[in-house]
């Protein structure tokens, strides 16, 4: 299957990833708890195969990986914000997408090698 997605050419490599990142991005798609490579490959008109692929190939990661760093920067960009200050991590981990505090935990660890505690503490800091 991968050789099949290697023949594609640079410029359609970045067409999609272009496509993929701005569907992502605009339409916050990432914010949904359910969100699932079929809806983007809905939203994008891109095979979920490929999407896989290009994410894999391009960023290194895999689809769930991919959207829990969105959900990551989402949440890291909006610590600060007055609404979001005053919620209980449980509800920030929920409006960012994630299924739990604990799933939030876990992505933050994964990908950031910190806690969310270490981001608050920070971002008061600052």
């Amino acid at each position: 299957m991968g050789n099949m997605f290697r023949k594609l050419t640079k410029v359609e490599k970045e067409e999609c990833l272009v496509r993929i990142e701005f569907i992502t991005n605009s339409k916050r798609l990432f914010l949904n708890k359910d969100f699932c490579l079929a809806q983007l490959s809905e939203e994008t008109g891109i095979t979920g195969h490929k999407i896989s692929y290009l994410i894999n190939a391009e960023f290194g990661l895999n689809f769930n990986d991919y959207v829990n760093l969105k959900r990551i920067q989402y949440l890291l960009e909006n610590i600060n914000d007055p609404v979001f200050k005053n919620l209980s991590i449980e509800k920030m981990s929920l409006i960012c997408g994630f299924g739990s505090r604990a799933s939030c935990f876990r992505a933050l660890r994964k990908h950031k090698g910190k806690s969310l505690k270490h981001f608050k503490i920070s971002s008061h800091l600052s």
